[in-house]
């Protein structure tokens, strides 16, 4: 018959299918070649024949339920087929992830090959099965009548499988090209993740050869030395001529963030939705639906920066060290060569000279057995997790945080709020004998007292450093640390958006100190201008097209140099702390009116991004219309305390540390609310004092725990007066200074009226003093200084 004709011709076709689609499972070359996924264009095929087979036979009014061969099509070998699709599409599923893997550096290549062979054995096996099972059945339908009979009345019965199977069949050929497409977006972000992790590499290969070369330099200054003193034919004058060498040949020590702006741009790179398939269970398919860069971004941010960044500050306070040693040797035998050349006898020991480099190679020694446990887990952290493979281990997500999940449970002990009436009562009378006691230990307590104890509270707690560093973030840039900021966040990005289409592009950031100003311009210079943002720092150095400055305190002679070195492209400036610009030579004054002119200049094709705070700003804009040179000015006061939960919370889980109660319990989401509600009042909603002020109260309890001091927290005394109120107005608005430049500014009433007042704030601690002479507000209090000057009439901190 026609029918069984077309039948036969089918199966011969069908068959040449399955005999192709097992053996392109052979070899990993065999199924995949460039970008050619061949196990989904047999998949493909092998249902295309499947369903022409099926098809041959008619379903409906024209099906014959006496057909044996037609009915044996619909109801067993159209199942058996569909089965062996089921399998197949899960071979690719399977290959596919064997394949990445081996691209991934997660599996053996040998491994994989066997697992094609084994495959290509199993497809086999149930190809036979297959066409055992439809031959034994066809024969039982031929050679036994009652069977046959019964067989076909019940399929008689029964609605014909068919229509069902044929649309299972097209969707496992979708499920077939999807996981191909899926395939091909995956090896791309395999390539990603290499080059993450390669720039990770190279970031702490950076940090440990700044200390091999630290500690080279460290040998050969000190052998050049020592060889005075073996040879007796060098003099101070020739070290201090070898050490001045070293300064002027030293190149600018490269940054973390050179790094961190890097990767932040790569992982920017990564998908940010997809659904992964990650398995299939009984022939329905398991999915994760993945934000590679939102899940990348975190889990780098909580897991490798913190280590990273602890590897880079161990380097550069080594790197800085030796820098301390060279200028102090240098200036030791400066002086003794000068007082040689004056005709003074000079009796002086060269092992002098060169000790400090001894003492340096001997705390190097140190540093590297703290720092290597730390490079090495980091490596194998990065190798072993970070990678794209990791989607497929049986956990939820894709690189899950371990933020402490003690913050999102309540303390549960019973009985705790059931104390006797009795003992309460005595507990709150006892409460409130000991507050008058305190009461009157305060009254007798001086000023100077006070504001001693306020410092002395908001130090770092013993053996908290790293935690400390983390929570405050030191020197510290990790994308999922900025939370909030939405609002600003869009604003800016308008703004740019306009200024490539031709507007002026000045923007001022504004808020009152510790509002989070250099963090958000460094996020957002990162994210609108990847690797094409040039920092302006004054007294550093900067680096445009390969060309380097140093600069000073000029911030005109800054400019120019960017702007003659940056005429084919388009940058952004981004200027931190205006009021830092200025130096003996230069005012502040002067230098916002070289911005001024350079952004009139040049603000078509630079975009100026420059911070300072609310009182400088309100200063400045007295005198310089600062609203008129920028065309917008964005404040970062308002921070919600729901974004300062958010903040703490990311900021907290980067430390791996557990927070506890008293009892050493973890602390209860209620405890946690109100601790942080507290802070937030405290410091009057800005955001940097909350997180300084989470950090000081934290006391260190073990390698794994932190908990919140029980001590009660002390505010500032009324402290202000007139003499005061205008020197620390002075440091407030200028952020350093020193004896000279405030002389400079006082005139004579300096040596009469205000050194003496100056001495008394050193000596309180209100006031530090650097290593390199200047003088600043203590940053653990500076906003309570710059609330207290407000309160008194010297500084307008609102805008």
């Amino acid at each position: 018959m026609p029918v069984h004709s077309e039948i036969t011709r089918q199966d011969n076709e069908t068959t040449e299918a399955l005999r192709q689609a097992v053996s392109q499972v052979g070899t990993s070359a065999d199924s995949f070649s460039e970008d050619i996924n061949h196990l989904a264009a047999r998949a493909k095929e092998l249902a295309d024949a499947i369903i022409q087979h099926g098809d041959t036979c008619p379903v409906g009014d024209a099906e014959n339920y006496d057909d044996i061969e037609c009915r044996l099509t619909h109801f067993v070998w159209a199942e058996r087929a569909k089965h062996f699709l089921v399998l197949y599409r899960n071979v690719q599923l399977q290959l596919q992830t064997a394949d990445l893997m081996v691209t991934d550096g997660a599996a053996r290549a040998e491994l994989v090959e066997d697992l094609h062979q084994r495959s290509r054995q199993t497809l086999a096996t149930a190809l036979e099965e297959w066409e055992a099972e439809v031959a034994q059945t066809r024969k039982r339908l031929e050679s036994n009548e009652k069977f046959r009979r019964k067989t076909m009345a019940g399929w008689k019965l029964q609605h014909n499988p068919w229509p069902a199977y044929r649309l299972q069949i097209l969707e496992l050929a979708e499920q077939a090209g999807g996981l191909a497409e899926e395939f091909t977006t995956l090896n791309k972000q395999v390539s990603l993740f290499a080059d993450i992790r390669s720039l990770l590499h190279e970031s702490i290969a950076a940090s440990t050869s700044a200390i091999a070369e630290a500690r080279k330099k460290a040998t050969t200054i000190s052998d050049f030395i020592m060889k005075s003193e073996d040879e007796g034919n060098v003099s101070p004058s020739q070290i201090v001529s070898r050490l001045d060498e070293y300064i002027v040949e030293a190149k600018p020590p490269q940054q973390i963030h050179d790094y961190t702006n890097e990767l932040n741009a790569r992982i920017g790179k990564l998908v940010e939705n997809i659904r992964v398939t990650v398995g299939a269970d009984h022939g329905l398919m398991q999915f994760k639906d993945i934000n590679f860069r939102r899940s990348s971004d975190q889990w780098i941010s909580a897991e490798v920066l913190p280590q990273l960044y602890e590897l880079w500050e161990l380097s550069q306070q080594l790197v800085g060290g030796l820098d301390v040693a060279v200028n102090n040797v240098r200036n030791r035998s400066l002086l003794i060569s000068n007082e040689i050349k004056a005709g003074q006898d000079i009796d002086y020991e060269v092992e002098d000279l060169s000790q400090p480099f001894l003492d340096f190679l001997e705390r190097a020694e140190n540093t590297m057995t703290t720092y290597e446990p730390i490079r090495e887990n980091l490596v194998g952290l990065i190798d072993a997790d970070l990678k794209l493979t990791s989607v497929y281990r049986p956990v939820p997500g894709f690189l899950p945080v371990p933020l402490q999940t003690g913050l999102n449970e309540f303390t549960r002990r019973q009985g705790r709020w059931l104390a006797p009436v009795k003992e309460w009562l005595g507990a709150t009378f006892r409460g409130f004998e000991r507050w008058r006691g305190d009461a009157a230990r305060e009254d007798k307590m001086s000023v100077s007292e006070k504001v001693v104890r306020v410092i002395n509270q908001r130090q770092v707690a013993s053996g908290n450093d790293g935690y400390t560093n983390i929570v405050m973030t030191k020197g510290y840039i990790g994308e999922s640390f900025l939370v909030g900021r939405e609002a600003e966040t869009a604003q800016l990005k308008r703004l740019v958006e306009n200024w490539r289409k031709g507007y002026r592009g000045a923007v001022m950031l504004t808020g009152r100190r510790l509002s989070g100003r250099s963090l958000f311009g460094e996020m957002i210079s990162n994210r609108i201008f990847p690797n094409n943002v040039i920092r302006l720092v004054s007294n550093g150095v900067i680096s445009v097209e390969g060309r380097r400055m140093q600069t000073t305190g000029n911030l005109g002679e800054a400019l120019s140099f960017v702007q003659k070195h940056t005429i084919q492209t388009r940058p952004m400036i981004w200027i931190d702390d205006l009021e830092l610009w200025w130096d003996k030579d230069t005012s502040l004054a002067e230098n916002v009116a070289a911005l001024s002119a350079h952004i009139d200049s040049y603000s078509a094709r630079i975009f100026y991004l420059v911070s300072t705070t609310n009182a400088v700003y309100s200063h400045l804009n007295r005198f310089r219309d600062l609203d008129r040179i920028f065309q917008a000015e964005v404040n970062l006061d308002n921070f919600s305390v729901e974004d300062t939960r958010r903040a703490i919370r990311i900021r907290h889980g980067a430390t791996h540390k557990k927070l506890v109660d008293s009892e050493g319990e973890p602390l209860s989401e209620t405890a946690f609310n109100h601790l942080v509600k507290r802070l937030h009042r405290a410091s009057n909603g800005n955001v940097g004092d909350t997180l300084n002020r989470w950090a000081y109260m934290m006391e260190y309890c073990d390698e794994e725990s932190v908990t919140p001091s029980q001590a009660r927290r002390y505010r500032l005394p009324a402290f202000v007066n007139t003499d005061t109120g205008l020197l620390l107005t002075t440091l407030f608005l200028e952020r350093r200074s020193n004896e000279y430049h405030l002389r400079k500014l006082f005139g004579q009433a300096f040596d009469r009226r205000y050194r003496s007042v100056l001495q008394r704030l050193l000596r309180v601690g209100l006031l530090t003093r650097s290593s390199d002479g200047w003088l600043s507000i203590r940053e653990s209090v500076v906003t309570d200084v710059g609330r207290a000057l407000e309160n008194n009439g010297y500084l307008n901190n609102e805008l």
